[in-house]
C-alpha cells in the first residue's frame, strides 16, 4: 500500500513514516497488526533497510507502534473515538459568532536571564540560552553582505515590510514545518513575529472575542501566565503529570483557550503522549475550544526524531502553533512566528498591523536565505550534537557526585529538571548556595516557571546545559558537590 516518490522534496524515510501513520489513523492498519519486517519492506519499496528502520523508530517514538522483540513491530491501540476525530478533521473551521468582547506591565526579564546582568555567574545553567560560540557567524555575514550588495537592497531597507512577514521567509518556514513537524500549512497561514511572546500576544488578540475561559498547564511558562492574567477572563490551571497535561481535568464548558507545550513541557520537560494529544484534540472539538501549541525548542530531540506537532495532527482547525528561532539561531535575531487556522488569517493580519508594521526586512531576508540554502538544517544538526554531548556530561557529573539523580525532560530541549535528593534542601536554598560560589542553578520559581497554586514545587531545580562547555559543566557540578559536603548538607557517601 506504500509508494515512494524519488523526486519528492520529502526524504524517503519521511514518506514511509507519513504513509504508515496515515494508514493507522484512518483505521486501515488496526491495533495488533504486524508491520512487515524492515528488510522485507525495504526490498518491496526498493530503498535501503536503514530508511525503513528510521521510519519504524519514529513511529515507535510517537506511540503509533511498539516492538515485541523478535516478533517484530506491531500497531498500538488508540481509542476509537480519538481515531474518529482525527479522520473527520478535514473541513476548514468557520469561526463561531462573536461573543461579548472582554478586555501594571508584567515583570520583565522572565524570558532572558540574568542575560543583562552585570554579575552573571561564572558557570550559569540558565534555561534556553544558545551556545554563542556555535553561531554560524561567517555564513551569516556572507548572506547579509550579499543582500546589502544586491541592487534592490537599499530600496527594501527604506520601505515598510508586510506586517505578516516577508513572503520568502514565510515560504521557507512553511517548507521546513512540512519536513520537520509533519505540518501541511500554506504561506498565508504564517505570520512572522518578534519571538514567541509576540506570537502569544497576537493570538490572544485574535481570539479575544471567541474565548470565555483561559486554561493553562500548571506549572507553566511564566510569559504565558503573565499574558493570561492581563485578560479579564477566568483562568483554570490544569495539572501536569508524566504524560503531559491532565486532559481529563479540562473543563467541559464551551469556548476555552488552552496554552500547552506538548513536545517538552515547560518547566518539567515531560513529553505529551500520543493518546493525550488525540484526547486533547477531541476535547477541543467537543467544547468548541482552541489550543495554543508553544513548540519552543522542538528542534532538539536526542532520543529519536522530532515528534509530529499537535498542529500536524489537528490539520489546521483548532490549534494555533507558536514557533521561535530564539533557541535554534539566537534570541538576538528576534524572530518567531505563528501558524493559524486559515479561517483566522485575515483577522490575524489586521491585528498584526495594529501591533507593528512588521519585523526588520534585513533579518527576515537573511533568515530566509539561511533556511533555503540548507544552512539552518546543518546548524540544527550541529547544535544537536553539541547539546547532546553537554547533556550527557551533565547527567554523568550528577551521577558521579550525587548518586542516582532523578531527572525529567532529558530527552529533548535545552534543559532538564533535577529532583533534589531528600535532605539536600529546597531548590531556592541550593540556588542561593550555588550562587555564592559563582554557579547559576535555578529553582522553578527563578527559572521562568510559574505555578498558580503558589510557589512551584520547591524540591526541583532547572539545569540548562546549552551555553556551558563540557569542561565548565564538570567543574561546576564538582564545586557544588564540594560546597554541600563542606557544609554538611551532603554526606560523604553518595
Amino acid at each position: 500500500m506504500l509508494t515512494i516518490n524519488h523526486e519528492a522534496e520529502a526524504s524517503l524515510q519521511v514518506q514511509v513514516f507519513d504513509q504508515i501513520r496515515d494508514l493507522i489513523l484512518c483505521g486501515r492498519l488496526r491495533a495488533g497488526m504486524a508491520l512487515p519486517s524492515s528488510r522485507a519492506l525495504a526490498n518491496q519499496l526498493g530503498v535501503s533497510r536503514n530508511t525503513i528502520m528510521f521510519a519504524y523508530e519514529r513511529l515507535a517514538a510517537e506511540g503509533y507502534t511498539a516492538s515485541r522483540g523478535t516478533a517484530g513491530m506491531f500497531v498500538t491501540s488508540i481509542p476509537p473515538d480519538d481515531l474518529l476525530l482525527v479522520r473527520n478533521l478535514k473541513d476548514e473551521l468557520v469561526p463561531t459568532d462573536d461573543i461579548e468582547n472582554q478586555s501594571s506591565d508584567p515583570l520583565l526579564c522572565f524570558a532572558g536571564s540574568p542575560g543583562g546582568e552585570v554579575n552573571r555567574p561564572a558557570f550559569d545553567f540558565w534555561v534556553g540560552r544558545s551556545a554563542a560560540g556555535a553561531f554560524p557567524l561567517k555564513t551569516w555575514r556572507r548572506i547579509v553582505g550579499g543582500i546589502l550588495s544586491a541592487s534592490d537592497g537599499p530600496r527594501y531597507l527604506t520601505d515598510y515590510c508586510d506586517p505578516a512577514g516577508l513572503p520568502e521567509l514565510r515560504k521557507a518556514i512553511s517548507d521546513r514545518l512540512a519536513r520537520s513537524r509533519g505540518m501541511d500549512v500554506s504561506t498565508d497561514q504564517i505570520i512572522v513575529t518578534t519571538g514567541g511572546q509576540d506570537a502569544l500576544n497576537l493570538i490572544l488578540r485574535v481570539l479575544r472575542n471567541h474565548t470565555r475561559r483561559l486554561c493553562i498547564e500548571n506549572p507553566c511558562y511564566i510569559g504565558a501566565s503573565l499574558l493570561f492574567q492581563q485578560e479579564e477572563l477566568p483562568i483554570e490551571p490544569i495539572p501536569v503529570d508524566d504524560e503531559g497535561i491532565r486532559v481529563d481535568l479540562l473543563p467541559n464548558k464551551r469556548r476555552n483557550l488552552l496554552f500547552v507545550t506538548p513536545s517538552h513541557q515547560f518547566p518539567t520537560g515531560v513529553m505529551m503522549s500520543l493518546s493525550r494529544r488525540l484526547a486533547l484534540l477531541k476535547w477541543a472539538e467537543e467544547t468548541e475550544s482552541f489550543i495554543i501549541e508553544d513548540d519552543y525548542d522542538s528542534e532538539f530531540r536526542y532520543n529519536g526524531p522530532p515528534l509530529t506537532a499537535l498542529s500536524g495532527l489537528d490539520r489546521g482547525r483548532r490549534v494555533f502553533y507558536v514557533g521561535s528561532f530564539s533557541k535554534s539561531v539566537g534570541a538576538g535575531v528576534r524572530l518567531g512566528f505563528t501558524v493559524l487556522p486559515r479561517s483566522f488569517w485575515n483577522d490575524a493580519r489586521v491585528s498584526k498591523a495594529h501591533m507593528s508594521n512588521g519585523q526588520s526586512w534585513l533579518e527576515q531576508k537573511a533568515l530566509a536565505e539561511f533556511i533555503n540554502e540548507g544552512h539552518f538544517d546543518r546548524h540544527v544538526r550541529k547544535l544537536s550534537q553539541i547539546y547532546k554531548a553537554r547533556r550527557d556530561v551533565l547527567i554523568e557529573a550528577l551521577k558521579g557526585h550525587f548518586g542516582d539523580p532523578k531527572i525529567t525532560g532529558q530527552d529533548s530541549g535545552l534543559h532538564f529538571v533535577w529532583h533534589l535528593p531528600e535532605g539536600i534542601g529546597s531548590g531556592q536554598i541550593i540556588q542561593e548556595k550555588a550562587r555564592s560560589i559563582g554557579i547559576g542553578i535555578y529553582s522553578l520559581a527563578s527559572g521562568a516557571a510559574f505555578d498558580f497554586s503558589g510557589e512551584p514545587p520547591g524540591n526541583m531545580v532547572m539545569l540548562g546545559y546549552s551555553s556551558l562547555t563540557e569542561s565548565e559543566i564538570c567543574q561546576a557540578i564538582a564545586r557544588l558537590s564540594d560546597l554541600l559536603r563542606d557544609q554538611g548538607i551532603l554526606s560523604l557517601e553518595k
